[in-house]
């Protein structure tokens, strides 16, 4: 059985688009669509959360920073076989005042502080770098803006360059999915069923061979 950390904000958590918070069921949400997929031989596990940052945190949405979350996460589920990493768009909020390169930083953080923990141990995950789809118009947005979206669009180069240094795998959620729901920052169910469709030949890939490696 391989296993699957699927660490993300509310588009793996499931936010329905201009909802007060509420949740698409699981059969609808991108990672229990991969776990279908991928059939009996891999665990998927969701650890989405509204508002998660790379690095960043506040007041206002206090315990999102993904730094502080990844280790538990990973040591709560292990062994972890592949770590997908798909954050970002909250990193682009007005009040954290970051620019896209440093939404970078965080990610290297998040990238250097899972792998750092595995550095002695002879069994550890891969890491794919699920690069967030760009925000829609922000014209009428209260934690987003134009300069958030703006941000957003040079996120993917940002972190497929941040991926490649760190010897991660890579893939933009964009590249699969063009069009966003009403609020412009959540996905649709069509777009959860693209994202795991695209994804499961590359965690295929990823985990192929895997017991092997790490023995």
């Amino acid at each position: 059985m391989k296993t699957v950390l699927c660490f993300g904000d509310s588009n793996t958590y499931g936010y329905i688009p201009g909802s007060q918070g509420e949740r698409y069921d699981a059969g609808t949400r991108w990672p229990r669509r991969l776990a279908a997929l991928l059939g009996g031989e891999y665990e998927v596990v969701e650890e989405g959360l509204n508002g998660r940052t790379t690095a960043f945190g506040d007041n206002i949405e206090p315990y999102r920073c993904g730094l502080d979350h990844i280790l538990p996460c990973l040591l709560s589920h292990a062994p972890v076989d592949l770590l997908i990493i798909m954050l970002g768009v909250n990193d682009t909020k007005d009040r954290y005042h970051v620019r896209a390169e440093e939404i970078g930083y965080g990610l290297e953080e998040l990238i250097m502080k899972a792998a750092g923990y595995y550095h002695f141990q002879e069994r550890r995950p891969e890491i794919l770098v699920v690069a967030p789809v760009p925000l829609g118009n922000m014209d009428q947005g209260i934690e987003f803006s134009e300069n958030s979206r703006q941000k957003s669009l040079l996120l993917p180069g940002i972190f497929e360059e941040t991926a490649r240094r760190f010897g991660c795998a890579f893939f933009d959620a964009g590249s699969v999915i063009r069009e966003l729901g009403c609020d412009n920052i959540h996905f649709t169910p069509e777009d959860h069923r693209l994202l795991a469709q695209a994804l499961e030949p590359l965690v295929r890939k990823l985990t192929d061979g895997m017991d092997t490696r790490n023995r």
